[in-house]
Order: C-alpha cells, then structure tokens, then sequence
C-alpha cells in the first residue's frame, strides 16, 4: 500500500502544486484589498521525498485521507496582532476544519515555551469548487501556518538542528531552545507594543490636525501622516503618498529650523494643495516632493546651504521627479531656478 499511495501521489502532485499557488493567490490579493500587512506568503506542494517517508512511519491507515498538508501555505507577519486579523481572513475565505486544527501556543499551556503557531486545516468553500477552473480541487485539503517572524526563525532553527541531532537535542542544549523560545516570545510581545504604540500615534496625529493643534514634534510618523491628513483632498482623489521611510526628510527639516509639525505647517502656502494636484504623476506622491518644494518656496537658499543636502542624489531624485510642469510649479512662487542652477548645480529637466 504505501508504493501505491506514492505512486498515487507521484500523478498528483501538480494538482496540489496549483492548489496551493492559487490559495497564496488568493489570500495575497484579500491581504492587498484589505490592507492587511504581512511579512511574506510561500507556498507548496509535498515532496515525494517527504510523502514516501511519512507513508513509511506506519501511523496511516489510510495515508491519502489523513495526510493533509499534501499542499501547504505559509504566512509570516511582523507582529502578532496580524496573526489575529490574518486568521479572520482565513476562516472567512475557506472552509475549516477545526478538529483537526491547532493553535500552537494553545497546547503549551502557562508553564511552557516553544513552537509557536497557528495551524489551519482547510479546503476551497462550495460556491468556488462550483467553478470550473476550481472543480480539480474537490475533496482535496490543505494546510495553512501563520506566524510571526520571530516564531519563524526559533522553528527553524530548532527544525535543523533537531534533524542534525537525530530528532532529540541534549538535555542542557534542549533547555536552551527553550529558554531562548521564552526570551524571543517576550521580544514579540514587545515589537507588538511598539507597534500599536507607533499606531496610536498616528491617530492621535490625525485628531490632532483636523483640530489644528499641530505642536507635535516631528517624526517619520508624525510627518506622514500629517501629510495624508493636511491633504486630505488630494487622497480623496485617489492619490496615494509614497512615504520617507529612511527618516531622510526628519533630518533635512531639522537642519532647515523645523521641529513641529506646527512649524512646518507656517510655510506651506495657501494654493499648495491645488499645486500639488497639477504635478501628481501616476496617481502618487512622493513625500520627499510634498516637502522639499515646501523648503524650496520657502527659502531655496536656506535650504540648499543649511540643510546639508548631498547635491549628487538631490540631482538624481530631481531629474525624475522635476519634469516641464514643475518648472511651471516653481515659477508660480516666483522661484528663480536659473539662480539654484548657477549656485547648487541642481537643474530642472526642462533645462
């Protein structure tokens, strides 16, 4: 029996293979549509390898009914409040058979440390199997894991070197992992903290300049979502803003005399938002343009000469953001860029 459930899973092994691709598929375009972030989604279908060593273990009565991670999809998120909302989207999307999934961190209990995750057994619902392209999938299962990064990496680890040990780790060597389970469990814990934490700010940011207290100190999350805020209408348009996510304009601002969000709201002219429609390109925003051409209307010698600029990259990140409208953008505050031209070597491409 257990050549001919190899051979049998020899001939499907494609279709598990497209199982699992079109469950990543589809959870991947849920997670976008939701904006539900996560740190990466695999998939995959069984080895034969691997089938033929578990049909080999004698624990199977029936190996193709009771193995049900022939096709298996993995989702690993930053922190573990994703997990929870990422687990609503599972149990929404696919049929689940609770009884025969688990919650790993569940079977710990209070007094112990370890492999933490969670594990759906799943299959496609009823309306999708109805569908043509779908129907190759009846009657098939699949599993479903969902971690975080940090449950991830202590997996893995203690993974491989279980298989270098031969399946047990030495009694002092054991304690370790878990000792070192216990520490990274505490780091998750507080990574989701700061997160909520960062989170709240934002929020607060957002009350806080629809009421127009901006004496907020500046920060890559205040400033963005400052920006999406103060502007507000351009996001109504269907413009995304691409955000700083290096803290590169923190620092320019800083060094331009700017420490609130209240003072850098002062020298944002009042036409700046219909301004800023007329150069939108490809329905986005960049934030190094939101501000930088605030700082340059302001005072362009300020700017370039206290801000510490490297010329070289503002030279480059100008020459793919300046097009023929931009000049038109400066020369509607009355920016002489001729002057820039012949003081900092920063040109425009219509130039």
């Amino acid at each position: 029996m257990k050549n001919e459930v190899v051979d049998w899973y020899i001939k499907s092994r494609p279709t598990y293979k497209r199982l699992a691709d079109k469950v990543e598929s589809l959870l991947s375009e849920v997670f976008e549509m939701e904006g539900i972030s996560y740190h990466i989604i695999t998939s995959r279908a069984k080895t034969i390898e691997s089938v033929r060593g578990k049909v080999s273990k004698d624990k199977y009565d029936n190996p193709k009914e009771q193995i049900q991670d022939f096709a298996g999809i993995r989702i690993i998120t930053y922190v573990e409040d994703e997990v929870q909302k990422i687990c609503e989207v599972v149990e929404r999307c696919f049929d689940i058979d609770f009884s025969n999934s688990s919650n790993k961190s569940d079977d710990l209990g209070l007094d112990k440390v370890g492999y933490k995750s969670v594990h759906y057994v799943a299959s496609l619902d009823k309306s999708r199997l109805e569908l043509p392209e779908y129907k190759q999938y009846n009657g098939k299962c699949f599993e479903i894991q969902i971690r975080t990064i940090l449950q991830h990496a202590w997996a893995e680890i203690e993974h491989d070197r279980n298989y270098k040990f031969t399946g047990k780790l030495p009694p002092d060597i054991g304690r370790r992992f878990k000792l070192l389970a216990g520490v990274l469990e505490m780091a998750d814990r507080e990574f989701n903290n700061i997160s909520n934490d960062i989170d709240m700010i934002s929020e607060d940011t957002s009350e806080s300049t629809k009421k127009g207290d901006l004496d907020i100190p500046l920060s890559s999350t205040t400033l963005t979502q400052f920006i999406s805020t103060r502007f507000s209408s351009i996001s109504e348009k269907g413009i995304k803003f691409v955000p700083d996510k290096s803290g590169t304009l923190i620092g320019e601002m800083e060094r331009f005399g700017l420490s609130t969000l209240d003072d850098f709201n002062k020298i944002i002219p009042t036409d700046y938002e219909e301004q800023l429609l007329l150069t939108s390109d490809d329905n986005e925003l960049n934030e190094y343009g939101v501000v930088r051409r605030a700082l340059i209307i302001n005072d362009y010698d300020k700017y370039f000469s206290v801000a510490n600029i490297d010329i070289d990259k503002f030279s480059a990140w100008s020459s793919r953001a300046f097009e023929n409208r931009e000049q038109k953008f400066f020369d509607h505050y009355g920016v002489n860029w001729d002057d820039i031209y012949e003081k900092y070597s920063v040109t425009l491409l219509s130039q």
